[in-house]
């Protein structure tokens, strides 16, 4: 299983903390996010991603706490116990 958890204007936009999926393998960050919104039936990747595909700046996705900016991006393998954090970007001062 792979738990996927909600932060800040994402809980509040879904309604729920966390999602579990089955673990798939070969599965990366970006087809993780295709799932979780065909789970959640809401067009996530909106709040996370720009129009070509890239993140929006501000937007923090971690995999077992670590930044994806750090590791592959869009493209980090996912692995069976995964726990993946979302983050929109934020405003404010």
């Amino acid at each position: 299983m792979v738990s996927v958890r909600f932060y800040s204007l994402l809980r509040l936009m879904l309604g729920r903390e966390v999602v579990e999926l089955p673990w798939q393998g070969g599965e990366t960050v970006r087809s993780l996010v295709e799932r979780v919104e065909q789970a959640v039936g809401s067009p996530l990747s909106l709040k996370l991603l720009d129009g070509d595909g890239v993140l929006q700046t501000g937007t923090i996705i971690l995999v077992n706490r670590r930044n994806i900016h750090h590791l592959e991006g869009l493209e980090t393998p996912i692995m069976d116990g995964d726990t993946v954090a979302l983050f929109p970007p934020g405003a404010g001062g």
